[in-house]
């Protein structure tokens, strides 16, 4: 006569960071492995990592896009786990899971010891292979999306996002901003410093950039040469302008200095803010035209400083 299963219910709540904030004792059962390391503020990514199972176990990278996946099913410790999640308003992440059936053994003939070691080594290999092949191709799939020299976004990447959030954007009716930025006189930084001062520069800025916007869906990239760009969605022309002279008094807070510049002793740079303050239309790439041409007005203006504007499309 075989043992009741023993069932269990996990819960847990996860930050919008997808941090652990509180969780039940099913929780600690169903990642063990883990269970040494829980505390209030952990990742998701990091409890994961300590434990050898599939990968969507506990991936929460879904919450970005505020969309929950559908209830799924994994295997953990021989049994069958039903896993459903859900966001709340304020970005609390919400996963529960229960066992949904008994422990079923391999074959009749097979002693349960010899079947539990089979099956504990065939999900310690499938997952590890698993984790691998999912880790490799998010390298590889980051590298194709980051810009090699600053280690921000690339051009190809703002664009992709800035198409996602501009739909996402017209559909929620939220603004959305862009803010396109010039490093001033950085071909006259160049001439006297030469170009290994000048990647140097340009990293130390992308570093600043990336820094001083904080909040998870916003986006710096590197547009091209000494350009950059930065996507803030769900955000109006006052806090676009707010951020650009945040972005402004950075860069000048690193004091890089420039012997050729016209207007400061120091690296600067200037800026165009463009707000669709309602996205309207199929052409996100006019509200960075209209930044461009913004920031060009920075520039005729002196440099140094920002223009904004709402873009109208």
């Amino acid at each position: 006569m075989t043992n009741a299963p023993t069932l269990f219910q996990s819960f847990a709540i996860f930050d919008i960071e997808q941090r652990l904030i509180d969780w039940n004792l099913d929780f600690v059962e169903e990642f063990a492995d883990a269970a040494p390391l829980l505390i209030k503020g952990l990742s998701a990514r990091d409890i994961h990592a300590a434990c050898l199972l599939p990968e969507r176990a506990l991936d929460l990278s879904w919450a970005l896009n505020d969309a929950p996946p559908s209830a799924f099913e994994y295997i953990n410790n021989r049994r069958s786990i039903s896993v459903v999640q859900e966001i709340s308003v304020n970005g609390s992440i919400f996963r529960i899971a229960q066992s949904t059936n008994a422990e079923t053994q391999l074959h009749p003939a097979m002693p349960d010891q010899s079947a539990e070691l089979l099956r504990s080594t065939a999900l310690q290999i499938s997952a590890t292979v698993l984790k691998r092949r999912d880790q490799e191709t998010l390298r590889l799939h980051e590298l194709a999306l980051t810009d090699g020299l600053t280690g921000v976004a690339n051009r190809r990447y703002f664009d992709e996002l800035l198409d996602s959030e501009w739909k996402r954007c017209k559909q929620g009716q939220l603004p959305l901003s862009v803010i396109f930025i010039d490093i001033d006189f950085f071909k006259r930084y160049n001439d006297l410093y030469g170009h290994v001062s000048g990647d140097e520069c340009l990293k130390n800025i992308a570093s600043s950039l990336r820094a001083t916007l904080n909040r998870p869906r916003d986006l710096v990239a590197r547009y091209g040469g000494e350009e950059f760009t930065c996507l803030l969605p769900e955000t109006d022309l006052c806090g676009a302008r707010h951020k650009a002279g945040e972005l402004e008094l950075a860069v000048k807070a690193l004091a890089i200095p420039n012997g050729k510049s016209k207007v400061a002793p120091i690296v600067t740079i200037s800026l165009g803010v463009a707000t669709a303050q309602h996205v309207t239309g199929d052409n996100p790439l006019a509200l960075v035209r209209a930044a461009d041409k913004l920031l060009y007005q920075a520039k005729s203006d002196g440099r140094a400083c920002f223009r904004s504007a709402l873009f109208e499309s």
